[in-house]
């Protein structure tokens, strides 16, 4: 497997239900905004860049995303313009 291009992929982030505080989190803050671990980038300027490297947690467009599956597992494909935050 090689990502192409300015693309990204990524899966979706195991959700935190507490802060690192103890707070409990709720479920419905922000519905549609989840967070990714990048898994692979493409060979692109633009991600050399953005410095996105693998195991970073993100927050991406998911309505842009283009859904595939590596392993099992389920992923998405993201272009690098469609990442929103890096943490």
């Amino acid at each position: 497997m090689r990502v192409l291009g300015s693309n990204v992929l990524v899966s979706e982030a195991k959700k935190e239900e507490t802060s690192a505080g103890g707070i409990i989190l709720q479920n419905d803050i922000a519905t549609g905004n989840k967070p990714a671990v990048i898994i692979a980038t493409g060979n692109s300027v633009s991600i050399a860049e953005a410095g996105l490297l693998p195991k970073q947690k993100i927050y991406c467009d998911w309505t842009k995303a283009f859904a595939v599956e590596l392993d099992g597992v389920k992923c998405a494909v993201v272009d690098v313009e469609d990442i929103k935050l890096v943490m």
